[in-house]
């Protein structure tokens, strides 16, 4: 009788002391019912065999005992740790300074939306080395990272050189959208009014109409009611000059002088033009040193070749090298 007695006793006091435990972990989120009794079985069995035992280490087992129960609390309490991945970067703006704008160095996310001022273009740098410029007054949704919805305004895709490459660019609207295929080129819309310029390549368009394919040269227009009218625009057409002002620019250092000129030519739509294999092979040779972070890639192409030993001519077509 007076085992029974002192068991039930030795059971309260083991219950009031888990009790106790649980009160110390302050509050929590609640624990699924069959957790949490499996718990408070096991401590009320591991107090059972060890509170009839004298021995020095009888409280190492409280004290695992309330290891295991803030324990099972911390990986309840615990939420998934989650880590937005950025879809490019902003890298360089244009146009007056406001303090509420967008900066150079500013991360962009699925869903965000961009509204540019009157008077203020920027361009961002996607992963794979893609450069997307918007230019003034546009407004334009980031959907994923391939994909883009042009509310207003007009934006610019430079997908690179490789012709063969394992993603597109497709800009929408709700009048259509446009898919590149290895390419530069733009896309204005007003509301009324779609047009999509190839500057290199080939885009596809798609949308109420037939599907329409415009390539490298080309300038589509679409008007609601009408059919498409396909224009010719040069790859260094003054339509062009917002989307090269907004053009990030080139690390001179360590580069060499080709290098910089196939990036200024691709940039500025216009020729390289070498007078000899001599000369193109002595511009390979060609180290640059400095910056021209400040530069449009006019003004860059000056800047650079007036400090070499090259004799050069740039119009409106071309850029030829001599020496």
């Amino acid at each position: 009788m007076s085992n029974d007695k002192e068991q039930g006793m030795r059971d309260t006091s083991t219950d009031d002391t888990v009790a106790k435990l649980m009160n110390l972990a302050g509050p929590r989120a609640a624990i699924p019912a069959d957790l949490e009794q499996r718990v408070h079985d096991n401590v009320r069995l591991a107090w059972r065999n060890t509170t009839g035992k004298k021995s020095p280490l009888r409280w190492i087992v409280p004290a695992a005992m309330a290891a295991t129960i803030l324990l099972a609390i911390a990986i309840n309490d615990r939420a998934p740790e989650i880590t937005l991945q950025p879809l490019g970067q902003i890298m360089y703006v244009a146009g007056s300074v406001d303090e509420s704008d967008y900066s150079i160095g500013d991360a962009i996310y699925a869903g965000d939306f961009l509204q540019t001022g009157a008077d203020r273009g920027l361009s961002i740098s996607l992963s794979g080395d893609i450069s997307l410029r918007i230019a003034a007054d546009t407004s334009v949704r980031f959907d994923t990272a391939d994909e883009f919805t042009l509310i207003h305004g007009q934006m610019y895709a430079d997908s690179g050189e490789r012709i063969y490459r394992d993603r597109q660019i497709t800009i929408h609207t709700t009048m259509g959208s446009a898919t590149d295929v290895g390419t530069q080129f733009s896309v204005a819309y007003n509301g009324r009014q779609l047009n999509v310029a190839v500057r290199e390549g080939r885009v596809d368009v798609s949308g109420d109409q037939p599907s329409v394919t415009a390539m490298a040269g080309e300038r589509l227009t679409f008007q609601t009611g009408n059919e498409v009218v396909i224009d010719q625009v040069t790859p260094y057409d003054t339509s062009w000059s917002w989307a090269t002002s907004l053009a990030p620019s080139f690390d001179l250092e360590g580069e060499s002088l080709l290098d910089f000129l196939k990036w200024a030519s691709r940039e500025t739509g216009k020729e390289l033009v070498f007078s000899s294999d001599d000369v193109r092979m002595a511009a390979m040779r060609t180290e640059l040193f400095g910056s021209v972070s400040n530069f449009t890639p006019d003004e860059a192409i000056e800047s650079v070749l007036t400090t070499t030993q090259f004799t050069y001519r740039v119009d409106e077509k071309s850029i030829t090298i001599m020496q």
